[in-house]
């Protein structure tokens, strides 16, 4: 019998009035009296006696429409237990991140996650967070550590925020900037707009060409070896392995220069097990403060 049938046995079985479940399925009141004849001849028994009050279960009827509930509950768990399986394979959790998230929190973060949790896979993906987004959009990852503010069909959870400082081997005035080279680096757009408003904002031009470098590490080194300068948002733990100095950045106003960090999920995507408990475990580090 098909799973359509087994519906049709439910929904009578719940409400015996031919025209209301014909409505509801929307199927023809003649297709419904056939489906449920091809049934009754299935299974060689009356299923439902039409009286002038109505339709009237039968003793097999009844016990058939408890058990195309019982048939009912079963494929949809079998189902969604399959669309588990397919959309999380071996229950590997796939999370993006930015290479700095990743290396000064994240690392950490995750450490402690594999010790509570063994049998999950992990596989990070490394990308920059405008990039990290659209990958969460199109459903090939499945968390994000995103840096920046983007819309979308996503959960957030607002992590924290970092401020951004000018990065040099020695002090250095920041009106000198615009004589001075300039180290920039790959990084999301969200990130360069920043950067680059604060630059427009305070010396009336566009932020310049520079130097370009692959990652923010780098750019470091080469200011360690007196090369420049850059600018750049840096996490609370971050390790000045290279003693360089820091200098916050500041608005006209004498306001800081920040940038938000968020949590992310699809709230389109089916969310299995694994990923759920992977959730609630981010949410709990939150309110404990080990993610800013």
């Amino acid at each position: 019998m098909k799973d359509s049938d087994w519906e049709i046995l439910y929904e009578l079985y719940k409400n015996p009035n031919m025209t209301k479940v014909a409505n509801l399925l929307y199927i023809t009141q003649p297709s419904l009296t056939k489906r449920l004849q091809h049934m009754e001849a299935e299974f060689q028994v009356t299923i439902v006696n039409r009286t002038p009050k109505g339709l009237e279960f039968t003793s097999e009827g009844k016990f058939l429409g408890e058990q195309a509930k019982v048939y009912l509950d079963f494929m949809n768990r079998t189902k969604a237990k399959l669309e588990e399986m397919k959309s999380c394979p071996d229950s590997v959790i796939t999370i993006g991140s930015s290479y700095t998230y990743s290396k000064y929190i994240l690392s950490d973060l995750l450490i402690e996650y594999k010790t509570k949790h063994p049998n999950i896979e992990i596989s990070i993906v490394n990308e920059q967070s405008n990039i990290l987004f659209r990958k969460m959009l199109e459903g090939s990852i499945d968390v994000g550590f995103i840096r920046g503010d983007y819309e979308g069909a996503v959960n957030k959870l607002l992590l924290g925020k970092n401020q951004a400082y000018l990065v040099t081997k020695e002090p250095v005035d920041i009106e000198e900037l615009p004589k001075l080279q300039g180290i920039g680096y790959k990084t999301n757009d969200r990130t360069k707009e920043i950067l680059d408003n604060w630059w427009k904002n305070r010396f009336g031009t566009e932020a310049p060409a520079n130097m370009i470098v692959g990652y923010i590490d780098v750019a470091w080194q080469l200011i360690h070896k007196g090369l420049g300068y850059t600018i750049c948002f840096l996490p609370d733990n971050f390790e000045n392995e290279y003693d360089l100095c820091l200098t916050p950045l500041e608005n006209k106003d004498g306001t800081g220069v920040y940038r938000n960090t968020w949590f992310v999920y699809s709230k389109n995507k089916r969310i299995s097990n694994s990923l759920e408990e992977f959730i609630q475990y981010i949410e709990k580090e939150y309110q404990s403060g080990n993610l800013t």
